[in-house]
């Protein structure tokens, strides 16, 4: 995708959006299985379709830019930030800090 211009990459995404729609319920029958989406179109694009198919996007509008190019520091306080208001606490050990306390 990285060779295609960003109109053509949001295309993909939306034309892939059922397949992705059934893989995810295949893996996830019980929808309100929380699911976060990182990537500024991705967000954009699929967080509306998958609240309106019933999953649980935990993003609120909220955008996660992609960890890369130099976005790391964006990436750590963007997803925080859904972590913080949803209440959803990453495991110990799963980014090497310690758990946030409850």
């Amino acid at each position: 995708m990285n060779e295609l211009s960003p109109s053509k990459r949001n295309r993909a995404i939306v034309g892939g959006y059922q397949s992705l729609r059934e893989d995810l319920a295949s893996l996830l029958p019980d929808r309100p299985t929380p699911l976060i989406l990182i990537k500024e179109n991705v967000c954009r694009l699929l967080e509306p379709r998958l609240k309106k198919d019933g999953f649980n996007v935990l993003n609120a509008g909220r955008v996660i830019y992609f960890p890369s190019h130099g976005r790391q520091n964006d990436f750590h306080r963007q997803f925080a930030a859904v972590l913080d208001t949803t209440l959803v606490q990453p495991r110990e050990g799963s980014d090497g800090r310690a758990p946030r306390p409850k």
